[in-house]
């Protein structure tokens, strides 16, 4: 398996949950306030704490310093990463100096309450706020995807429906070669859930007419959220390589291949899309195996543009290139007149 290149916990992420922290700090708070969960038998304490908390910047303040420490390096697209995220949680409900610490913010800018009432509203409030979090996230990361995506044509995502049933369809022949059999078929089985089962019609069917054309009974089609995984990586890549000045180093695959695997939004839907895989290295490893199938596609796509360009660059050169002798003939020509 690709070892991905250690990297700085991105920065990116902080910036992310500062965007978002105030929606969720008052999602969070409603839904303390009005659920019924939490006030079975009338207002509760939490309710009350929560109230007093709804306007107050430095308790708010407070919190959001504290998501941004449980936050930290992770965005908790993946499992491994919500797991990290819970893991920090936990540590923070038990320290008795963090929780001590927000007792005694929220007695002191707020109206004062037990230390038990002011507890029990930070535990409850907290695992409120990251499922808040992690809510906001996706739909942030999805207005992101769709926004990008907007600007791929109908035909490129026909391309790319096509390529996703490409994708699906080599490395079923590609596991099928797998010699532990029970290895091989479980590998099988979860590119087979890959593909679309679903008699009822999509709006991704208008993409499919390129497999139709094509397809000659070996070509898969592919479930919608796998096209839209396959999409997203289609996103990363445009953003990474500028198609208006292609080079050499315009498509280093490892390179790509590691913003892929660190998009958001991969990361969401390959938990979905390999629901089959338990382990958190092997679903990598399937998701490897797609981005690298993917980033052999497009490089031939990039090679044929600038194939293009350089053919129309030599065509534009031997035009504006006149031979020796007309060169000659037309200077010798000026200085007859």
């Amino acid at each position: 398996m690709y070892q991905k290149k250690t990297t700085n916990a991105p920065t990116s992420i902080n910036e992310d949950v500062k965007k978002v922290f105030q929606q969720a700090y008052t999602n969070s708070l409603r839904t303390i306030i009005s659920s019924p969960i939490y006030n079975i038998f009338g207002e509760s304490d939490q309710c009350k704490v929560a109230k007093c908390c709804v306007d107050n910047e430095i308790v708010r303040k407070k919190f959001e310093d504290l998501m941004l420490e449980v936050f930290n390096g992770s965005s908790g697209a993946s499992t491994s990463e919500r797991e990290t995220i819970f893991r920090k949680l936990h540590e923070k409900r038990l320290s008795s100096a963090v929780i001590e610490d927000l007792i005694r913010t929220i007695n002191n800018e707020t109206t004062k309450h037990s230390e038990e009432a002011v507890n029990n509203f930070i535990q409850d409030f907290v695992l409120e706020l990251v499922g808040e979090i992690f809510k906001s996230f996706v739909e942030l990361g999805a207005q992101s995807s769709k926004n990008t995506s907007e600007v791929i044509s109908e035909n490129d995502s026909k391309v790319l429906f096509y390529i996703s049933g490409y994708l699906i369809s080599t490395l079923l022949k590609r596991y099928s070669k797998v010699k532990n059999p029970t290895e091989r078929e479980h590998k099988k089985d979860v590119m087979k859930s890959l593909v679309n089962k679903s008699s009822e019609k999509t709006f991704t069917e208008k993409y499919s007419t390129m497999i139709d054309y094509k397809n000659c009974g070996g070509l898969k089609k592919p479930s919608d959220n796998f096209f839209f995984m396959i999409r997203e990586f289609e996103n990363v890549v445009r953003k990474s390589v500028d198609h208006e000045s292609i080079h050499s180093k315009s498509f280093l695959k490892d390179e790509l291949r590691e913003e892929i695997l660190d998009s958001f939004m991969v990361k969401h839907n390959s938990c979905d899309l390999f629901e089959l895989v338990e382990d958190d290295n092997e679903r990598e490893s399937f998701l490897e195996d797609c981005i690298n199938l993917f980033l052999s596609v497009r490089g031939f796509a990039i090679t044929k543009l600038i194939n293009k360009k350089t053919e129309k660059s030599a065509k534009n050169e031997k035009k504006t290139s006149a031979s020796l002798r007309d060169a000659l003939k037309s200077l010798n020509t000026g200085n007859l007149k």
